[in-house]
């Protein structure tokens, strides 16, 4: 994992990905139905993929696929069975073969870096990409991904709205009643490693056709809406369309202490956050949060930190001390589920599958396994262990 605080204010998002995989004689299973990305104990990275995680042991470097470190981001896309990421200027598609990722398709995307992504169909995603040299020049491109071409690319124009914080994070997208709402908010920095972000943050109206803007939205209540959805889960849309997202000011991510973690709702038939909503986590808590899946039923999983158990953010991601509640979106209640203390400033630790949550947790007595929350009954299993050689479990993701 990155130890700078967001490389995008550090040096500002290195975002760089594998040109090629080197494989292990033991060839995967390419119709494997998970993966997980694994930081070593050797500092190398490994993909593992497997069948079952409720079950079973796995020895990381015998069983996985390496990846090139120096040619290697965490921030991949993953869907069916294919892997996406910009890397070299440009963006492209990876196919899971038995000895390893091969690239097979690309798209020129000069200096840009990928903030959020939304798939609107099983064959087309929506990216809205940062430029790496201003990083306040959002760019949104819609992209067939079979062919891998292009179908629409513009850039978006939203409106600077102070001179000290003109860094641009855009944190998430929806289409809701028709519409396109982008929530974002500014930062500036600080110093090399530090940066903080203003005060509120803005949720963007837009025709999803012609990209025109139509309306923004600001809210003063917390600050830097969501958060890169390719490296860690911060919103979804509920059974009747709600869609709900979280804020994420803590260190780790927007850096301005005085807003608390909330969740915020638009509601299926409306394109502004429903002003009578606001779950505050960190008055519950007494902590930020960064991390949010849902289970169904008005009900979500959240991974937040333990502000008494790191010193500050050079010891934030090596620390034990996340925990994970069960969050009830209707009564606005937290439950922490009894389950050990996970390392990793933000991971994509929780997948929801077959009534189950699957969460990832690298814990205090070197133990890194998958964990079971039973949706229905309440219960905590464990199920598919990783050996010692595994440091971080930084992604765990469906396949097919």
């Amino acid at each position: 994992m990155r130890l700078n605080r967001i490389s995008k204010f550090a040096c500002l998002l290195l975002v760089v990905f594998m040109i090629g995989c080197i494989g292990h004689d033991e060839s995967i299973n390419i119709k494997d139905k998970y993966s997980l990305f694994i930081m070593n104990k050797n500092l190398g990275n490994t993909i593992i993929t497997t069948n079952s995680i409720d079950s079973g042991n796995i020895a990381i470097i015998q069983q996985g696929v390496d990846l090139p470190t120096q040619q290697f981001d965490r921030s991949i896309i993953i869907k069916d069975g294919h892997f996406y990421h910009i890397n070299e200027n440009k963006f492209k598609k990876f196919e899971l073969q038995q000895t390893g990722l091969k690239e097979i398709a690309s798209i020129p995307m000069l200096d840009q870096h990928i903030e959020n992504i939304n798939w609107i169909s099983k064959d087309t995603v929506l990216l809205f990409t940062i430029d790496n040299k201003s990083y306040s020049k959002l760019t949104y491109y819609k992209i067939a991904v079979n062919d891998f071409t292009v179908l629409q690319q513009q850039e978006i124009q939203l409106p600077l709205t102070h001179t000290d914080y003109k860094i641009l994070s855009i944190g998430f997208s929806t289409l809701q009643h028709d519409r396109l709402i982008v929530g974002y908010t500014f930062n500036r920095v600080i110093n090399e490693t530090d940066f903080t972000t203003i005060d509120t943050m803005y949720m963007a109206t837009l025709d999803p056709q012609t990209l025109q803007l139509q309306h923004i939205q600001k809210d003063t209540r917390s600050t830097y809406p969501g958060g890169i959805n390719t490296v860690q889960s911060y919103s979804f849309k509920d059974e009747k369309g709600n869609f709900y997202f979280m804020s994420c000011p803590g260190i780790a991510l927007g850096n301005n202490l005085t807003k608390p973690t909330a969740i915020f709702k638009i509601n299926q038939n409306s394109t502004e956050i429903d002003p009578s909503y606001f779950f505050n986590l960190t008055a519950q808590t007494q902590n930020h949060a960064y991390g949010m899946w849902y289970l169904g039923n008005n009900e979500a999983i959240v991974r937040s930190e333990r502000k008494d158990r790191y010193t500050d953010f050079s010891d934030h991601h090596s620390t034990y001390q996340f925990e994970y509640y069960l969050v009830d979106l209707i009564k606005q209640t937290t439950h922490k589920l009894a389950l050990p203390y996970d390392k990793g400033t933000r991971k994509e630790s929780v997948l929801v599958k077959n009534g189950k949550a699957y969460i990832t947790i690298d814990d205090a007595e070197d133990q890194h396994q998958v964990w079971i929350y039973n949706i229905q009954t309440k219960r905590i299993d464990t199920g598919l262990k990783l050996d010692k050689e595994t440091d971080f479990i930084v992604r765990i993701d469906q396949l097919y």
